[in-house]
């Protein structure tokens, strides 16, 4: 498994220095199946990374539970409000099963990085904005040209482990869908 100190160092020569104080400032934790991180501090203030294990992000709108996206083993849970502005989010983490997870305090980063070149704060943060640019880019493309049998069948093939940990309601939520029609989907009555 990959550690979120690789992915940086290869978007950005880190001294020796840049290395060891974010290393210091990274917090390793595991969360339990079910566990939350909500619009407090804590989601505000970090990056998280799945080091193994899966989560989901979601928000609440009109009483009604929407999933945004679904992370899984080496990869990012990343909002670019959050990455850029320390914005509050209406956005929650839930993870979908026992969850080893290293927080990254993202301002923490940037202050690394702007001591000593500007621009390397930039190049990493832009790292991550493209990779979530192209994330959404490949959802909304599913979403507007697709059948709903063809989008669970991307969202399968996209996340080989999503029926061993989401929610019927929970994927269907993600893909648009009813849960109704993505049960008829996977009974073959679709």
């Amino acid at each position: 498994m990959p550690h979120p100190i690789d992915i940086i160092r290869s978007v950005h020569a880190l001294s020796q220095e840049q290395e060891e104080k974010l290393m210091t400032s990274m917090v390793e934790k595991r969360f339990r199946r079910g566990e939350i991180i909500d619009r407090q501090q804590l989601l505000r203030n970090n990056v998280y990374y799945i080091k193994r294990g899966s989560a989901r992000v979601f928000y609440v709108m009109n009483g009604k539970d929407h999933t945004y996206s679904f992370s899984f083993d080496d990869e990012f849970v990343l909002l670019s409000k959050q990455m850029l502005m320390s914005a509050d989010s209406t956005m929650s983490i839930e993870f979908l099963e026992t969850t080893d997870v290293v927080y990254i305090p993202h301002e923490q980063i940037h202050d690394t990085f702007k001591q000593t070149d500007i621009d390397s704060a930039a190049i990493f943060m832009n790292a991550g904005l493209v990779e979530h640019t192209e994330y959404l880019e490949e959802r909304v493309i599913m979403l507007q040209n697709t059948s709903a049998r063809q989008r669970y069948e991307w969202v399968v093939k996209r996340y080989p482990r999503l029926l061993e940990c989401a929610t019927i309601t929970q994927i269907a939520s993600f893909l648009g869908l009813t849960k109704e029609t993505l049960y008829r989907i996977r009974s073959g009555k679709y």
